[in-house]
């Protein structure tokens, strides 16, 4: 079928003109299950077909004047309202475009055409960005309020929202633009899902007052608070005793504390939630450490942030006058914190055993194996394996204390991974937050130097924090920062990175295992 006038002058009208006849046979051929899945996926999220119905398609479109577009729907048979106003659609890049809207009804669906006042251009992600598909909540505030939370959980994004005087918009955002539309107001759900009139200036406020909270934790740990509280409540009196502080001061950071979920209050007294627990001393996982020298050492090499960008150097040497290990050697108390923080930030080791396909019997080799603890765990999961940790001599000492309790079944090497030849005949080889320390250049000299003792068909097991394409998962983005201020040539990488780092030296990346915390295990298998 012909679809006439749509396409401004210079415009992709064939573009258009396809876009408009597909939304047209989108909400008249299919049913409000196949359209969910078809725009959600099948995922948790296409099972609210039952409390949703398609209500229309929106299509953004290039058009020299909206007369164009209601003769176009009219070539495929759908009358069409005269325009009216409408708010302001989003463009992928963020740009706005204020539209009036062509309505069609196709059946007791509508297919909605938006027409730039302006006469914008648009581009194909524009197109895409700024179109979407609606449906009708069936039922009540309870199960409105179930289908957003559920859309949330599967990974959709909320995107803006509205009333109209009779009916109030939710828009999520995820691989396609999705719309749930509920008769009603809904002021408090919209609110809370478009945010408050003054939310992008307190989300920045929140955003540049991120240190003040990044010290209140670390006040806390290193004041003990969490230990304190291990037993109970306790009041703010008792508090400033046991810590030697002011009750009136203490009591404000304790109500901050309050405000960001770590403590509960009740009145004067004070409780540890299950995030504050975190900061005991004596739990499993506990992150005390971690607060102390995120709030600590780090917090202050992070104002050497602007100079790393500035010159390519180490922030943490412009603060310090020296590298981290070069720094460690000459203050031991740091070093001493710095292992306990390294140590509470690799809990998720734990899980590594169950994800590396572990052979019933061979030799598992740990190149970089630190302080024995990953090796530990893998030959404690499989019995019937031989362990080598391989490090350099200061740190191989420790690792013996460690591996101990393996007795034969584990032996430590001296060795440096990028002078001296890694052990040879490992079925299975480790390197486990390594690559992340070095540049291109020096993880292939390590890579190669694995690959060199590994036989065609052994598997390389990488654990490492990749960076995703996911905009919700910010850690490994933070930690690659982290990574240039405190170290020279330090970073995290994407998951094709490592792909390609991978394969220049030997090695093809098969699977990607996820770990909590964003980490992963990129099980790899050597080539020819």
């Amino acid at each position: 079928m012909s679809v006439t006038g749509i396409g401004a002058p210079g415009a992709p009208a064939e573009t258009d003109r396809r876009r408009v006849v597909e939304a047209v046979a989108f909400v008249r051929d299919r049913g409000t299950g196949d359209a969910l899945a078809a725009v959600v996926g099948d995922g948790p999220a296409a099972s609210l077909s039952g409390h949703l119905e398609l209500a229309h398609a929106a299509v953004l479109v290039d058009a020299a004047r909206p007369v164009d577009v209601i003769r176009a729907l009219a070539d495929l048979g759908v009358v069409a309202s005269e325009p009216c106003p409408s708010g302001v659609v989003r463009g992928r890049a963020g740009q706005e475009f204020d539209v009036r809207v062509v309505c069609g009804a196709v059946g007791a669906r509508e297919v909605r055409l938006l027409v730039p006042r302006d006469g914008s251009a648009l581009s194909e992600a524009d197109r895409e960005a700024g179109s979407h598909v609606a449906f009708r909540v069936t039922g009540d505030d309870v199960v409105l309020r179930g289908v957003c939370e559920t859309l949330r959980e599967a990974g959709l994004a909320a995107d803006g929202g509205d009333h109209d005087g009779q009916a109030a918009t939710f828009y999520f955002r995820g691989a396609s633009r999705l719309a749930v539309r509920a008769d009603g107001h809904h002021a408090e759900l919209l609110e809370r899902h478009v945010g408050r009139p003054d939310q992008p200036r307190r989300t920045m406020l929140d955003l540049m007052t991120g240190a003040w909270r990044t010290r209140a934790v670390a006040a806390a740990a290193e004041l003990g608070i969490a230990d304190l509280l291990a037993d109970g409540p306790r009041d703010t009196a008792d508090l400033a005793a046991r810590t030697g502080t002011r009750p009136d001061k203490l009591r404000r950071v304790l109500a901050y504390l309050a405000g960001l979920g770590v403590l509960r209050r009740d009145g004067e007294r004070w409780a540890l939630t299950e995030a504050g627990t975190m900061l005991r001393g004596d739990v499993a996982g506990s992150q005390r450490d971690l607060a102390r020298i995120y709030g600590g050492l780090f917090y202050r090499s992070f104002s050497g942030l602007e100079h790393a960008l500035r010159t390519g150097e180490s922030g943490f040497r412009h603060v310090y006058g020296a590298q981290p290990f070069e720094h460690f050697a000459a203050h031991p108390a740091d070093a001493r914190l710095f292992e306990g923080a390294m140590a509470a930030g690799t809990a998720f080791l734990e899980l590594v055993p169950g994800l590396l396909d572990l052979p019933a019997s061979g030799t598992v080799i740990d190149v970089g194996g630190g302080d024995g603890r990953l090796l530990d765990l893998v030959l404690t999961a499989a019995p019937g394996l031989r362990g080598v940790l391989f490090d350099r001599p200061h740190v191989a000492g420790a690792a013996t204390e460690v591996l101990a309790a393996h007795g034969a079944r584990a032996s430590v090497v001296a060795g440096d991974f990028f002078h001296d030849p890694v052990p040879r005949g490992g079925d299975l080889y480790l390197l486990s937050r390594i690559m992340h320390d070095w540049d291109d250049e020096r993880c292939s000299t390590i890579l190669r130097n694995v690959r060199a003792a590994m036989a065609e068909g052994a598997t390389l097991a990488v654990v490492e924090r990749p960076i995703q394409d996911d905009p919700r998962t910010l850690l490994p983005l933070a930690f690659n920062v982290h990574m240039m201020v405190n170290t020279v040539q330090g970073g995290e990488r994407t998951t094709e990175e490592h792909r390609r780092l991978l394969a220049a030296n030997g090695f093809a990346l098969e699977d990607l295992r996820e770990l909590p915390l964003d980490m992963a295990v990129l099980v790899a298998r050597a080539t020819v």
